[in-house]
């Protein structure tokens, strides 16, 4: 990863819960949804990135949100989760007026809600829009709750729990990575975890390391 980039990364990694390197200029910095407006700020205010576009990826049960910043050759995107039965995130206009149309075409294409926009008049569709919004998938069945977390935690961070603050901190004083490892590869729990998919009508891979 490049320097600059890693600044960042340093400056605020009690935020960042997962880190992807495409290439040393380009990363992916994933946050939770509360956490993403703080970092959006400082990455637009304090190292001058531009908010190029954003991304959604409707995942069946919940959405992925893909912010793209741009400044020189790097690209920093950054990547939040939110929940399909109550998809709602602060919206980012008051600090970047640049997100103004990027949001609000994400919010007439699939339904999501940007909470505090300046201006959330529609953009795509026309105002008196009533239908489902045109690119949102039928929502997936609801899931147990244990289900549910499971499959979220796997299918987003590739760990089969989530990690809380207190043991993320005490693992970074051990010198140990604040993220789990990826779950292992192994036959018996990849087989079990396509059957619940399969039975849930979930269809997304399930990510494994091999050992």
């Amino acid at each position: 990863m490049e320097e600059f980039l890693s600044k960042i990364l340093e400056k605020h990694k009690d935020k960042i819960v997962r880190v992807k390197e495409i290439v040393p200029w380009r990363v992916i910095f994933e946050v939770p949804s509360g956490k993403l407006k703080e970092l959006a700020k400082d990455v637009f205010e304090t190292y001058r990135f531009r908010l190029s576009t954003i991304s959604t990826l409707d995942q069946g049960f919940y959405f992925e949100l893909l912010y793209h910043f741009v400044k020189d050759k790097y690209i920093l995107t950054l990547k939040t989760i939110i929940s399909k039965e109550n998809p709602r995130i602060p919206s980012l206009t008051d600090t970047i007026p640049g997100a103004n149309w990027l949001e609000r075409e994400v919010r007439d294409l699939f339904g999501i809600e940007f909470e505090g926009h300046v201006e959330p008049e529609r953009v795509v569709l026309p105002p008196d829009w009533t239908l489902e919004p045109p690119l949102r998938k039928p929502i997936a069945p609801k899931l147990p709750p244990t289900y549910a977390e499971y499959l979220v935690n796997l299918t987003s961070k590739a760990a089969l729990a989530s990690v809380t603050g207190i043991v993320k901190r005490r693992r970074t004083k051990m010198g140990l990575p604040e993220v789990v490892a990826p779950v292992l590869e192994s036959k018996k729990v990849i087989e079990e975890i396509k059957k619940i998919s399969k039975e849930l009508e979930v269809n997304r891979k399930v990510p494994v390391r091999k050992c």
